[in-house]
């Protein structure tokens, strides 16, 4: 009678295991069912959804875009102007930037003859992962007259300072 009652005991056990079992289940698949259809019917949730996938196509469209823009080989790229012409006291300034001819002023040539200042440059450089050239050249009329002799050309920092004084 004793394994009767033992066996009887394990059966109801394992019933109320399984019945609590199922309850739980029961009660998590209700509250995830729940959650999905407040999700569903939740005009917010699909705006904030919507909002984000479209987000996310624009982001892609603007990578394209760059990449379209950014990557032809045949349209030239425009940079900030690398030579500049400042007029002081009784001094021309021609401040070429060299950054990117990375800080060398070796690079750089000026040519003066008659009344005309042409400052060019070139910088060639290939690496591994492709080829960097840059070439530039712009020429300036001053109306003065100067002494060539007395042109100085210096460095300072990233410039390249080339100081043509004049007499009025």
């Amino acid at each position: 009678m004793l394994e009767n009652e033992s066996t009887k005991h394990h059966w109801l056990r394992i019933g109320a295991i399984a019945i609590i079992t199922f309850i739980v289940a029961f009660i998590a698949f209700y509250c995830a069912m729940e959650i999905m259809l407040h999700r569903m019917t939740d005009p917010m949730f699909n705006a904030k959804r919507i909002e984000k996938i479209m987000r996310q196509q624009e982001r892609s469209f603007q990578r394209i875009e760059d990449k379209i823009t950014n990557d032809n080989p045949f349209e030239p790229k425009m940079r900030p102007m690398l030579v500049n012409l400042v007029k002081e006291n009784n001094e021309y300034k021609v401040i070429v930037d060299l950054r990117p001819l990375e800080n060398n002023e070796k690079g750089v040539n000026v040519n003066i003859k008659d009344h005309v200042v042409q400052v060019s440059g070139e910088l060639d450089e290939k690496s591994f992962g492709g080829e960097k050239i840059i070439n530039f050249s712009q020429a300036y009329y001053l109306d003065e007259d100067f002494d060539k002799d007395k042109i100085t050309k210096e460095k300072k920092g990233d410039k390249y300072i080339i100081t043509i004084p004049f007499s009025e």
